[in-house]
């Protein structure tokens, strides 16, 4: 292979990899409000786009936690969710919960299984919670529309003393909820929940306690 040719080959590898990886960082911004942006993205996992949402507010970290770890207060500040229930908890680091969110009429309310896995990167001074909507036949029964999805919560310390807050999902609501339906109100989720858990981080019983988490 000639000198010139490999330079063509690698120029264009390049180029194509950097091609993927804009698109895979693809995000729109369609809210900037009250301190918080919305962003939003289509991939090929999901016909739903996906959503990501980000503020810095005055916090700690573990005040975080202990919103994310009081399962049962979730319906006073998670947008739409009527009802959680705490299943399981093993140590600081993973909990698994049931939550019912409400659907628009004429659709029926969605459910799903939550798995919550805490990680903590010391160097970088970054909380991760790793969230799965798993496949269960648990709560089956209860005649709502069982939602799949992924997603993630990063809670960062930042050198002003202040918190950053991301918080992003890709959800499959299921049932006959069409895409462009959904499509047109997926910033109100991560809006209204981080606009929820900023007041939510005010209440005192959510302050000063502390956590041992699994570090990276």
């Amino acid at each position: 292979m000639s000198n010139s040719f490999k330079n063509i080959f690698f120029l264009a590898f390049f180029l194509n990899v950097v091609c993927v990886c804009q698109a895979q960082d693809n995000w729109n911004e369609v809210k900037n409000k009250e301190g918080i942006k919305v962003f939003t993205r289509t991939n090929t996992v999901m016909s739903f786009k996906e959503f990501k949402a980000t503020m810095v507010i005055d916090g700690k970290i573990n005040d975080v936690l202990s919103v994310l770890y009081d399962v049962e207060g979730l319906t006073t500040w998670g947008h739409n969710i009527t009802k959680s229930e705490l299943i399981e908890r093993t140590g600081d680091s993973l909990q698994v919960y049931y939550a019912v969110a409400k659907a628009p009429w004429p659709y029926k309310d969605r459910d799903g299984i939550y798995s919550n896995k805490m990680s903590w990167d010391k160097q970088l001074k970054t909380l991760t919670v790793e969230i799965d909507l798993l496949e269960s036949d648990m709560y089956s029964d209860n005649g709502f529309v069982r939602m799949d999805g992924f997603g993630i919560w990063k809670i960062k310390e930042s050198l002003s003393g202040k918190i950053e807050i991301d918080f992003q999902m890709q959800i499959n609501p299921g049932g006959s909820i069409k895409a462009w339906l959904a499509n047109m109100f997926v910033s109100d989720s991560p809006f209204y929940t981080l606009q929820g858990l900023r007041e939510a981080l005010k209440n005192e019983k959510y302050q000063g306690k502390t956590y041992d988490i699994t570090e990276n």
